[in-house]
């Protein structure tokens, strides 16, 4: 029923997450929900992480990564730093950086930044501002907006991930998440570097621009 095992073709068990580095998700309260396993020893053909399917305990939408270990340390710092991967969260708070949580390479939910804007207002997403990931959430980052919440981005180098720069320097990384921008200012340079003539930076202000900062709640910071 929790997925730790599945019944195969021939009807005999097995385990789901055979071969994998098993990283277990808790909730708020720090119980064991489900689990999450990283492909070490697999074919190419496998995904790369394998999660526990939705149960009675796990409800994808509502658990972020790391929370229960967070939450206090986001209180007194006023600030959550959001990551995408478990690695990335794991080096996170080895770096000293326990305000970190992680959204485990899914889609952001309400409830998620709602669980983060009620213990501060403050974030700091720390994905790819280029990737993949951060295109997929644009709409959470308007969901942030509009709950009030300042968003800003550290600004990651090509190629990295959070745990790619802990590896390599921490104090690169304090400066990356010292040097956050408002998620305003990254999309207005991205479209003046990426607009080809005028004509192109209007439309891409008006199907880019316009509706973050409609999500902004503050009339004034509109």
């Amino acid at each position: 029923k929790v997925g730790i095992i599945k019944k195969g073709d021939k009807g005999k068990y097995y385990d789901r997450f055979r071969s994998r580095i098993m990283f277990p998700i808790f909730d708020s309260s720090g119980r064991p929900v489900g689990f999450s396993g990283r492909i070490f020893n697999g074919k190419e053909d496998e995904a790369k992480y394998l999660n526990s399917p939705e149960t009675i305990f796990f409800d994808k939408s509502r658990i972020l990564y790391g929370f229960d270990r967070a939450k206090s340390v986001i209180r007194k710092s006023d600030f959550s730093i959001l990551v995408e991967g478990q690695m990335d969260l794991i080096m996170c708070h080895q770096a000293g950086y326990k305000n970190a949580v992680a959204s485990s390479g899914t889609a952001l939910t309400r409830e998620q930044l709602e669980k983060l804007f009620r213990i501060s207002e403050r974030l700091v997403i720390a994905y790819d501002s280029d990737g993949a990931g951060f295109r997929a959430s644009e709409k959470a980052w308007q969901m942030a907006l509009s709950l009030g919440m300042d968003v800003k981005i550290a600004p990651i180098p090509d190629g990295y991930d959070p745990a790619d720069v802990i590896k390599e320097d921490k104090n690169k990384w304090k400066e990356i998440v010292k040097n956050s921008r408002h998620i305003i200012e990254i999309v207005i340079e991205h479209i003046a570097r990426d607009a080809k003539d005028e004509r192109d930076t209007g439309r891409k202000v008006s199907s880019h621009l316009i509706p973050y900062l409609a999500s902004i709640s503050s009339h004034i910071d509109q």
